[in-house]
C-alpha cells in the first residue's frame, strides 16, 4: 500500500515537472506577444493627435516592408538596423517611382510593454514619425522567435507621385520636406598607418555607417567581404585600409672611394753649389810692373832683341884675336 502511494507520488512529481516545462515557455511566449503591430500604429497616432498632426494612414507596401525586416532580424538574432530603409521601401513599391523619404524604429525584447517601447523611442530621432508633419504612412509588425520580440515600425511619405499602397479614401500631407533619419556615428580616428576601423553599435546601420564616413555601401561591402547589408553589434568593419607601401626601385648604393687626402709633395732640393774660397795671390814683381799693353810689349820686344843683335856683333868685332 506504501509503495503504491510511493509510486503514484513519483508519478504525479514527474507529471508536474513536465506541466511546467510545458506550460512556462508558452506564459513567456504570449507575455512576449501582448504587443501588436496594431498598438505600435496606434501609439504613433496618438503621440501625432497629441502634436496636433493627422495620424498615419495605414499603408500595406510598409506593412509588408516592416514585416520583412522583423523577420529578418529574428531570423539572425540580431536587434539593430538592416539599413537603407529609404531604398528598400522604394524597392518594394512604395512611392511608385517618386522621391521616397522614410525611417524606420526598431525595439526587442522580451515581455515588453507599449509603455516599454515608448520609452525606448522617446528620444527625438525615433520620435520623428511621431512629430515629424511630412510622413503620412504608416506600417508595423512584430516577430517572435524563442520568446523574443522583434517590433519594426516603418513611417514614410514620397513627392511627385503616387500614394499606392494606402488604404481607400486616404489624404496626402503637404507639409514641409523632412530629411531621412539616419543614425547617428560617432566616426573613429584613424590609426597610426592610416587605416579606420569602426565598431558597430546599436541602431547603427551599413548606410548610416557609410554616410558618416563619406564612403559607398559598395566600398564598404568590398572592404569587409559582406555579401549584403546585414551587420550586427560588435562587428569590426574596415572603412579604411592601410595603404599599401609603393615599393620603390633599390637603389645599389655607389661605393665612394675615401677621398685621399692631398700630402704635400715635397720640393727636391737642389744642393747650393759649394763655393770655394777664392784666393786672392799676393802680387808679385812682374804684377808690380806697369801694364803694358801688347802692341807696345812687342815693339819693345823688336828694340830690345835689335840693340842685343848690334851689341852681339859689336862685341865680336872688338874681341881680340888670340895669339898664334
Amino acid at each position: 500500500m506504501w509503495t503504491m502511494r510511493r509510486v503514484s507520488l513519483i508519478r504525479l512529481f514527474l507529471f508536474s515537472l513536465l506541466l511546467v516545462s510545458i506550460v512556462l515557455p508558452a506564459s513567456q511566449v504570449r507575455a512576449a506577444s501582448t504587443v501588436t503591430a496594431s498598438d505600435l500604429i496606434g501609439l504613433v497616432n496618438g503621440l501625432r493627435a497629441a502634436n496636433g498632426l493627422p495620424p498615419l494612414i495605414v499603408n500595406s507596401i510598409l506593412m509588408g516592408t516592416a514585416n520583412a525586416t522583423a523577420t529578418t532580424m529574428a531570423n539572425n538574432g540580431s536587434c539593430s538596423h538592416i539599413g537603407d530603409v529609404r531604398g528598400r521601401v522604394a524597392t518594394a513599391g512604395y512611392g511608385s517611382g517618386s522621391t521616397v523619404w522614410a525611417t524606420e524604429n526598431i525595439a526587442c525584447g522580451y515581455s515588453a510593454t507599449i509603455g516599454d517601447i515608448q520609452g525606448w523611442w522617446s528620444d527625438a530621432a525615433h520620435m520623428l514619425p511621431m512629430t515629424g508633419a511630412a510622413y503620412t504612412d504608416v506600417g508595423a509588425a512584430v516577430f517572435v522567435s524563442g520568446g523574443m520580440s522583434y517590433y519594426v515600425l516603418h513611417a514614410a511619405y514620397s513627392t511627385g507621385g503616387s500614394t499606392a499602397g494606402r488604404s481607400p479614401g486616404s489624404g496626402s500631407s503637404t507639409s514641409p520636406l523632412v530629411s531621412q533619419y539616419i543614425y547617428g556615428v560617432v566616426t573613429s580616428t584613424p590609426q597610426t598607418d592610416g587605416s579606420i576601423t569602426h565598431v558597430v553599435e546599436y541602431g547603427q546601420a551599413l548606410s548610416s555607417i557609410a554616410v558618416a564616413y563619406g564612403v559607398t555601401v559598395a566600398e564598404l561591402q568590398a572592404l569587409n567581404h559582406l555579401n549584403g547589408i546585414n551587420i550586427y553589434v560588435g562587428d569590426v568593419l574596415i572603412i579604411r585600409a592601410a595603404p599599401t607601401p609603393t615599393v620603390s626601385p633599390t637603389r645599389t648604393p655607389t661605393v665612394q672611394r675615401p677621398t685621399r687626402t692631398p700630402s704635400s709633395t715635397p720640393t727636391p732640393y737642389t744642393p747650393r753649389p759649394t763655393r770655394t774660397p777664392t784666393l786672392t795671390p799676393t802680387p808679385g814683381f812682374l804684377d808690380n810692373l806697369p801694364k803694358v799693353d801688347r802692341p807696345t810689349l812687342g815693339f819693345g820686344m823688336v828694340i830690345v832683341s835689335a840693340m842685343g843683335l848690334i851689341i852681339m856683333i859689336g862685341t865680336s868685332m872688338f874681341r881680340k884675336k888670340p895669339p898664334k
